[in-house]
């Protein structure tokens, strides 16, 4: 994300010199919890004043916060208020799938004064979920955008200058205990019902995940009176996080594993941190120079290793607080979960049983069973079922350092999606709507993606149905009208790279099958129209033709008849009915529609003889 351009020049020379406002600015706590700070300008630039534009974390719902400047009334925050920046707005703006938002809030002329200004920010209420928000960065802007306040009116405060509440080792093995063992209320609603789960039994077992992201001891202690302990309890518990010998590169606002350059570089202790907010792009097509660049069409070639962890999207994904069930199964279901492979499999880990491939396989599968039997109305406690899953790979990925080649050996962030587990778009999808039920099937698709995409150890349809995950695209775009055609093409090349360089057609598991893959049309196609619309006609021109070339060269490397074998027939693999026209391998019938968007008659003559081979071939074996 990118704050508005500001003119620090100018701004230097004419600001007031004032202290420097520490941020991030947390509000945390009870409803009202209100939090001020104060930024001082010169007549010249309170007389510019007409917006305040914020960039605020935690913003997950319409009027949950509000904001004072001066002797204003109180705005209550929502997408009619504030004006919210792309593409956080055609997610959903307020309420919708950025954990992080942009907003911009008009002001009046004569709200901003000269000399000393106050800002308050305020927690409305919760809605039994959250417990606040944080204000990441603030400035005022002038009615062409231009920031009113340096970049040196503020600084970000350091975790590791952070110490324990209490520091006496009494307290912190209480906060251990405590963690561990403390009966806790629902939420901070009044009334609210004692729940079964414990700290450690929705986070890590041993905390280790409010190390890592820094969480504060401010929100640490309001977090644990939200689900009913003492102010005390809370000092203590992040006592004991406080002192937890864990790396702490990441923060609460950081997507864990958001994709971006240099990430490979750092320790691999640093990859669940994630690059930052920093490299979440304004625009999708930002992302193209970033892998389609000098080495043009190489980029499509199935047996190359383009590598998305590198890659920067404009999808921002869940931060770390939306891996985190609002339910933990032991509420949602008793004793069912409890007596369940479900539950009792993450157990044996901690016994006896190494976390290998095949045990997080019997995990999901055990996860897939327990779920089929609940009602589909269940909507939050089946997703909740997913993220503690999904937390639980987090915390077990990290404990047994399982990470160290930057690829999980599991497909969990997958099985998160809510489409894994037939939660269908609607009021009673994610977050009441289709568009954040899309959304978040998509980002858990994408972090899968990421964290592993086969690389040319794929075995059938897993880690990924490529062909199902493409289809999320057009679903969300149809939803959000924000198309993503870089992020597409990187999940296409990550789809034909899915298969092993050394094995051929007749390995249908694991070898070349370009009827089991995406294919060319998708550049061509009718129906994804929308999604490159946004691209330059050249642009689009050079990726198609560089996609048909790479395809048409590995698909030619092995002869007509090795893609044919008797018995078998290509519609075994069920492909939806409408991706047919983007997947199936015969990528020849489409020569008008490839001729009519310019592609080179060279390439085309290839294309066609191909065609003209392999349908010759498939009447011999009368396919």
């Amino acid at each position: 994300m990118v704050q508005p351009l500001c003119s620090l020049v100018s701004v230097l020379l004419f600001c007031l010199s004032a202290s420097a406002v520490t941020l991030p600015i947390e509000v945390t706590g009870a409803d009202g919890t209100t939090q001020s700070t104060k930024v001082e300008l010169t007549p010249a630039f309170a007389h510019e004043a007409r917006s305040l534009w914020m960039q605020i974390h935690g913003l997950e719902y319409a009027d949950m916060v509000s904001v004072r400047v001066n002797q204003s009334r109180w705005f209550s925050l929502n997408n009619q208020t504030v004006t919210v920046a792309e593409p956080g707005k055609s997610y959903g703006g307020i309420g919708g799938g950025f954990a992080t938002l942009q907003l911009t809030l008009p002001l009046t002329e004569g709200t901003i004064v000269d000399g000393s200004n106050t800002i308050d920010f305020r927690f409305n209420r919760t809605n039994g979920v959250v417990s606040g928000f944080r204000v990441l960065a603030f400035n005022f802007l002038t009615s062409n955008g231009r920031c009113l306040l340096p970049a040196n009116s503020f600084i970000n405060e350091d975790p590791n200058t952070w110490l324990p509440p209490l520091r006496d080792g009494q307290s912190i093995a209480a906060g251990r205990n405590l963690w561990q063992q403390a009966q806790l209320a629902a939420n901070g609603l009044p009334n609210a019902p004692p729940i079964r789960a414990h700290c450690s039994d929705c986070h890590t077992h041993d905390g280790r995940d409010l190390k890592y992201f820094n969480f504060s001891n401010d929100s640490i202690v309001a977090r644990s009176r939200f689900h009913g302990l003492s102010n005390l309890q809370g000092q203590q518990i992040a006592s004991y996080i406080r002192t937890l010998n864990f790396p702490n590169p990441g923060r609460p606002w950081n997507p864990p594993y958001q994709p971006g350059p240099g990430l490979d570089a750092q320790p691999v202790a640093n990859w669940a941190a994630g690059a930052g907010l920093e490299w979440v792009l304004n625009n999708d097509v930002d992302t193209l120079p970033f892998f389609f660049n000098s080495k043009g069409r190489e980029v499509f070639r199935p047996d190359g290793d383009l590598n998305p962890r590198e890659i920067p999207i404009a999808m921002q994904l869940p931060d770390w607080n939306h891996w985190l069930p609002h339910v933990h199964p032991l509420d949602a279901w008793g004793d069912a979960f409890v007596g369940s492979a479900f539950a009792q499999l993450y157990q044996t880990v901690y016994d006896d049983q190494p976390a290998t491939p095949a045990f997080f396989e019997n995990w999901s599968k055990a996860r897939a069973k327990f779920l089929s039997h609940r009602s589909p109305l269940l909507t939050d406690q089946v997703y909740s079922a997913q993220l503690w899953q999904l937390a639980k790979t987090w915390e077990l990925m990290q404990e047994m350092k399982l990470e160290e080649t930057r690829v999980w050996p599991n497909t969990m962030a997958a099985a998160t999606a809510p489409s894994a587990a037939n939660i269908s778009d609607g009021p009673n999808g994610m977050g009441g709507s289709a568009l954040s039920n899309e959304f978040f099937s998509s980002a858990w698709y994408q972090v899968q993606v990421i964290l592993n995409s086969g690389n040319h150890r794929h075995h059938g349809r897993t880690p990924l149905d490529w062909i199902y995950l493409t289809g999320h695209f057009i679903d969300l775009e149809r939803l959000s009208r924000q198309p993503e055609p870089a992020r597409l093409l990187v999940t296409v090349i990550k789809a034909l790279q899915s298969t092993d360089p050394g094995l051929g057609p007749e390995n249908i598991a694991e070898g070349w099958r370009p009827e089991l893959n995406l294919d060319p049309r998708i550049m061509i196609g009718p129906a994804w129209a929308p999604m490159f619309a946004a691209l330059a006609p050249d642009v689009r021109l050079k990726l198609t033709e560089s996609f048909l070339t790479t395809w048409l060269d590995k698909t030619q490397q092995y002869p007509p008849v090795a893609y044919f074998q008797l018995g078998l027939h290509a519609s075994s693999y069920a492909r939806p009915t409408d991706l047919r026209e983007v997947s199936g391998g015969r990528v020849w019938e489409a020569l008008p529609q490839f001729a009519a968007a310019g592609v080179d008659p060279r390439l085309l003559q290839r294309l066609q003889l191909w065609g003209k081979h392999y349908t010759a071939m498939a009447e011999l074996f009368h396919y």
